[in-house]
């Protein structure tokens, strides 16, 4: 809310920008804190960036893709005029300043927190077993908190959300190392952030 409250059609609001990022890091900073914590109390550490993405470099890869994919269906289908716009995508500026804010604040605070919550504590608490049921179920329903917390403004716009949510949530529990949906999603959201 604040980030779309930052960015309007005439420019950057400053003084939402400051609090958007204020809140925004803060937030991020606690999130991270919480999930590092809850991690190593839940499970083993999981390995580092590098070696957790080339270890599963083809499914994530695939997952890059089919996000990218949506993102670029979705917005063919409204250019075209078969969907509507959504209400409360990012605002489309001349102002060079919002495309960047937008990009920022889409990639490196909105993406990630979003993941932190629909997949990592979201898994942790929720459906922890090592069963297919909390495995469907735990995924179904992650994207459901996909599509709520992206603050939908029409049931088309909650099913994109949704469908991404399916596939941060299968590449959450293949990998099972939380930095490799976030780093999907950030990607999906540098995608998203670009086309609209």
């Amino acid at each position: 809310m604040l980030k779309n409250n930052a960015a309007t059609k005439k420019g950057i609001d400053m003084p939402m920008m400051i609090a958007f990022f204020a809140v925004g890091i803060i937030t991020l900073f606690l999130m991270i804190r919480k999930y590092v914590r809850e991690e190593k109390s839940f499970s083993d550490s999981a390995d580092g960036f590098v070696y957790s993405l080339v270890s599963n470099i083809g499914f994530v890869s695939l997952m890059i893709i089919m996000v990218c994919l949506l993102r670029i269906m979705v917005s063919y289908l409204q250019v075209t005029g078969k969907l509507p716009s959504f209400q409360n995508d990012d605002v489309a500026s001349s102002d060079q300043n919002v495309f960047l804010f937008n990009m920022i604040a889409n990639v490196f605070i909105v993406a990630i927190q979003q993941q932190l919550v629909q997949t990592g504590f979201f898994f942790n608490y929720f459906f922890r077993k090592n069963s297919s049921y909390s495995a469907i179920m735990g995924i179904l329903l992650s994207g459901v908190v996909a599509g709520l917390i992206s603050l939908p403004g029409s049931i088309t716009q909650f099913m994109m959300m949704m469908a991404l949510g399916w596939c941060y949530a299968l590449t959450y529990l293949y990998t099972k190392d939380e930095k490799m949906p976030i780093f999907v999603a950030m990607i999906s959201a540098a995608v998203g952030t670009i086309i609209i």
